[in-house]
C-alpha cells in the first residue's frame, strides 16, 4: 500500500498520540508491558549503532500502526534481534515501508528484543 504523501504516517501518529489512541492500541493488542516505549529502552540499555530515542519512537509507532493492520501484533521478545532483521527485511516490502521506516522498525524491534532477555 503506497502512502498518499510523505509524512502522512507521522501526522497520523501525532494525532493518535495526542488523543491517547496509540497507547490504547498497544495496550489492547499485547499488554503495555510487552511493547516497551522508546524512552524506557533508551534509559535501560543505552543506544548504539546510530539509534536514538526518536528513531525508537518512530519504529514503535510503525509496529503498532502499520504491522498490526495486517496481522496480530508480534511482541519484540518473540524473536531474537537477529531474527528480527530478516523478518523486517521480508515484511518491509510487503508493507510498502520506506527504507528509513524499515531501519527505524528494525532498530526498535532489535532493541526491545535485547531488553526483554
Amino acid at each position: 500500500m503506497r502512502k498518499p504523501f510523505p509524512g502522512m504516517t507521522t501526522m497520523i501518529l501525532a494525532l493518535l498520540a495526542a488523543t491517547g489512541v496509540v497507547g490504547g492500541l498497544s495496550g489492547c493488542a499485547a499488554g503495555k508491558a510487552s511493547i516497551p516505549t522508546a524512552d524506557a529502552l533508551g534509559a535501560a540499555r543505552g543506544l548504539s549503532g546510530g539509534t536514538d530515542t526518536a528513531a525508537l519512537r518512530r519504529g514503535r509507532a510503525i509496529l503498532v500502526t502499520e504491522c498490526a493492520t495486517c496481522h496480530r501484533l508480534f511482541l519484540p521478545a518473540e524473536y531474537s534481534p537477529e531474527q528480527w532483521g530478516g523478518i523486517v527485511k521480508r515484511m518491509a516490502t510487503r508493507a510498502s515501508l520506506s527504507g528509513e521506516q524499515a531501519v527505524d522498525l528494525e532498530r526498535y524491534l532489535k532493541a526491545a528484543s535485547r531488553a526483554a532477555k
